[in-house]
């Protein structure tokens, strides 16, 4: 069955001569093989992206959260109580932006903050105009000349430092509440008592935008920060209907409920239109709105809005639109069969150390963002699903992946690239003579073949990649289309001509 698939896949995807029938059965399938071809929709941008979302890193860095009762149905917030939890200070973000630099040569990277405003993440909300005095610098009285400073300093290292922020969530306590309370743009019920959503109150977007809100809160942040210099924003929680938690059996269960506000009349198209408006308005400042999850979308697959989702596992949009149209961060699901991006956030908020946080990020960043970088400069042409549950990616120039058992292995010509612990990776954003290898365990004399369109001579040289500096490494040799090195565990180097 295997053998008839593989035949049915060389046919389908042009194979012709020995070569490509190598390329074919790099990854054998297991038993009956499902296919589903790319594609491309009739795609067009509503917007003018600043950022190619599928070259650049994008992560966020988590300062500061603020904690709450969960007075609401025993879980959901409703307002702050007062207590803050900080993981990084703006110092402490700036350091481990440089570290992240230093593993990634030259990549552009994008941060957002989380937690850069009043008691931390979630608080104050719809209000966003004070810094958080928990993550600001001994030397700065206001905690914005903080953001500010992290922000101006990050660009010496690749990096575009905004903001992560939310347009949807609405607390009793916050110095914007009564303001919107008075000008009538909370979501409610038909009878006008007011919606809890699963994070306090829900702003109408239409309502909002009508009113002159949207402009006056996005005037507003851009006037105390420079968000347009950074040209990107991400916007969390940026539902297209009302989370609304309800007790099923005594436990809290959330149902998507539309149109958001009865009360106010509109439609879930007026809604979206609300909604639209808010992002034509970011993209006429010359901001690129991100946000948080690929079902948050506008209108249909061929709208394009947001150049990219934070959580991404759209099998519709993987196989109809290209990397540069939509891609993710935290990408899961079949869609990690075209890689998966590392979670900076987790990386360091959850890390006992910075000095680990580093090791992990080396790891995560060689065996996800470097292979997806990868990646998303080949067209998709088909998603391969086997009995056993493997994955098989084909994209065009003979690539080829397979997830198997959360593992992604990458091959090019029949050639593998990376496997479940060592690495061998064009990295394309430096040129065509960059080659960066990574080995989990360690490896001894390990050759790999250089990847067609890769250009390393015997004059190559090679570095060792590390948060201390870059040191010379000379334990590798070129020599007839192909690399042989040494790595210690745990050892990431650019090899580049």
């Amino acid at each position: 069955m295997a053998v008839a698939a593989l035949a049915m896949a060389a046919a389908l995807f042009g194979c012709k001569g020995p070569k490509v029938q190598k390329d074919v059965d790099v990854f054998l399938p297991e038993g009956k093989a499902d296919t589903v071809l790319f594609k491309q929709a009739p795609f067009v941008w509503h917007v003018t992206p600043r950022f190619d979302y599928s070259k650049v890193l994008v992560t966020k860095l988590f300062l500061c959260q603020a904690e709450y009762e969960k007075e609401y149905l025993g879980a959901y917030k409703m307002r702050d109580n007062g207590q803050s939890t900080v993981y990084m200070t703006c110092e402490q973000a700036l350091e481990a932006i440089k570290g992240m630099d230093a593993f990634t040569p030259g990549l552009p990277k994008i941060v957002y903050l989380v937690g850069w405003q009043y008691n931390g993440h979630d608080s104050k909300y719809p209000a966003f105009f004070e810094g958080n005095p928990a993550i600001k610098r001994a030397s700065d009285d206001d905690p914005l000349d903080s953001v500010r400073w992290l922000m101006k300093e990050a660009r010496k290292y690749n990096t575009y430092v905004s903001l992560h922020i939310n347009m949807f969530d609405a607390f009793e306590d916050s110095p914007a509440f009564l303001k919107y309370k008075e000008a009538d743009v909370l979501a409610r019920e038909k009878d006008g008592s007011y919606i809890f959503g699963d994070w306090g109150y829900k702003v109408s977007y239409a309502a909002e935008w009508e009113k002159g809100l949207s402009k006056w809160r996005i005037d507003s942040l851009c006037s105390l920060l420079p968000i347009q210099e950074a040209g990107t924003i991400h916007i969390d929680a940026f539902h297209n209907a009302v989370p609304r938690p309800r007790l099923e059996n005594g436990k809290p269960v959330i149902r998507m409920e539309s149109p958001i506000s009865p009360w106010h009349g509109h439609t879930a198209e007026q809604d979206m239109e609300g909604k639209a408006n808010i992002v034509k308005y970011w993209d006429s400042k010359g901001i690129d709105v991100t946000t948080e999850g690929a079902e948050m979308g506008i209108g249909e697959i061929t709208d394009g809005w947001f150049p990219m989702f934070w959580h991404y596992n759209s099998l519709d949009k993987a196989m109809s639109l290209t990397a540069s149209q939509a891609c993710g961060g935290n990408i899961y699901g079949p869609v990690r069969a075209f890689g998966r991006s590392l979670n900076g956030e987790a990386i360091f908020r959850d890390s006992p150390s910075l000095e680990s946080a580093f090791g992990k990020f080396k790891e995560e960043f060689c065996k996800k963002t470097l292979i997806t970088l990868y990646l998303n400069n080949f067209g998709r042409k088909a998603l391969v699903s086997d009995e056993a549950g493997n994955l098989f990616g084909i994209l065009e120039d003979g690539v080829r992946t397979l997830l198997k058992d959360g593992t992604l292995t990458v091959a090019k010509d029949g050639e593998i690239l990376s496997d479940e612990k060592d690495v061998f990776v064009p990295a394309l954003w430096l040129g065509d003579r960059s080659v960066i290898a990574y080995s989990e365990s360690g490896c001894e004399g390990k050759i790999w073949t250089i990847p067609e369109g890769v250009k390393l001579s015997g004059k190559a040289k090679g570095w060792i990649l590390d948060v201390s500096g870059r040191q010379e490494f000379k334990d590798f040799s070129v020599r007839k289309g192909a690399v042989t090195l040494t790595l210690a565990p745990g050892q990431m180097v650019l090899i580049t001509d």
